[in-house]
């Protein structure tokens, strides 16, 4: 490689490390490009739990169900056992490499729900859209991918990550996982307007 070539390549790495940094959005597509690793279990039986592959090496001591932080992570869990739709949304979402690690945003959120889940969203089956990345994080919004879930496991994610923000003192700008447990309860296919969750109360 030539020394222009290698000055011209170096030059369009720092104005692309310049612009990331500058605009914490575009970092997260960026480093998206870089980081679709589909998703990875962790720990066996009922200990188990499901990542985005990116995230697989920072968790192995950590017991998300029990523990709302662990090594310096935050969690938020979502039960497939009470929600086999949605962790199917989130666990498919990763595998076209949507980002495991999100940022809690308030200030996005508004701006967030008028792009995504929009009125013309087809419910085919009497059901709910659900947004993956969360329109509460920076990562939410335009580009997040939709699918349709029963309306209680909508209200039910709804209950999960308020209480997950506070139990686990996630506040504006902190960084989380999104782990799923119960794994083996995802569902198989799409809603198809049956509630097949094995677990339909606590979800508060």
């Amino acid at each position: 490689m030539s020394t222009k070539t290698k000055g011209s390549l170096l030059l369009s790495l720092v104005a692309i490390t310049a612009v990331m940094v500058a605009f914490p959005g575009v970092r997260d597509e960026v480093l998206g490009l870089f980081d679709s690793r589909g998703t990875e279990l962790v720990g066996d039986g009922e200990a188990q739990f499901m990542v985005a592959g990116s995230a697989a090496d920072d968790v192995g001591r950590c017991k998300p169900e029990a523990d709302p932080e662990c090594d310096g992570l935050k969690f938020v869990v979502i039960d497939a056992a009470k929600m086999p739709f949605i962790a199917r949304n989130i666990s498919t979402a990763w595998q076209v490499g949507k980002p495991g690690v999100l940022t809690k945003d308030r200030l996005a959120e508004g701006v967030n729900r008028r792009k995504v889940c929009l009125p013309s969203f087809p419910q085919s089956h009497g059901g709910q859209c659900d947004e993956f990345p969360f329109a509460s994080t920076r990562q939410g919004g335009e580009g997040a991918q939709e699918h349709e879930v029963p309306a209680r496991e909508n209200q039910c994610q709804g209950g999960t990550l308020a209480r997950a923000y506070v139990a686990a003192r996630i506040a504006d700008g902190d960084d989380f996982l999104v782990v799923i447990t119960h794994p083996n309860k995802i569902a198989p296919g799409p809603f198809q307007g049956i509630d097949i969750a094995l677990d339909q109360g606590g979800c508060g």
